[in-house]
């Protein structure tokens, strides 16, 4: 019986095994914390299908940073508008140029398909902030 089974292909059910178990690549992030040095989260966060992506990505970057009191915060949300753009890159690269001393904490979320990443930060110097303002308007270059 077992050999009926086995020629006619038609018979057996498709168990979906091979179906693409990764997470939706636009509703999966990662995370990256600037606290002295840079430490990658280790682990994959998925967004729920109902929930609002951004608002989503702001709350996990300001969960990562320490809450110090008379530290100054700013959050910048950043969205690709052709696939060639390369986001997170781009705020990694700023958060490492900016990352000096103790008085400076940041986080980056970005999802794995590199359209949107957030980078939150928090330092105790006003100038600090402002300077990684104008960097990313594009007004210091």
């Amino acid at each position: 019986m077992a050999e009926r089974f086995l020629r006619h292909g038609a018979m057996c059910q498709d168990a979906g095994m091979n179906r693409n178990s990764e997470p939706s690549r636009t509703r999966a992030v990662r995370i990256r914390a600037y606290l002295g040095e840079p430490r990658d989260v280790r682990r994959t966060f998925r967004a729920p299908a109902d929930a609002d992506l951004g608002a989503f990505m702001k709350r996990a970057a300001l969960a990562v940073l320490p809450k110090d009191e008379g530290w100054l915060l700013a959050v910048f949300s950043v969205e690709r508008t052709s696939e060639s753009e390369q986001v997170a890159p781009f705020l990694d690269r700023l958060a490492r140029r900016h990352m000096r001393g103790k008085d400076f904490a940041a986080a980056l979320v970005a999802t794995f398909d590199g359209a949107r990443a957030v980078l939150a930060i928090s330092a105790k110097d006003k100038a600090l902030i402002e300077r990684l303002r104008t960097a990313l308007a594009g007004n210091g270059r």
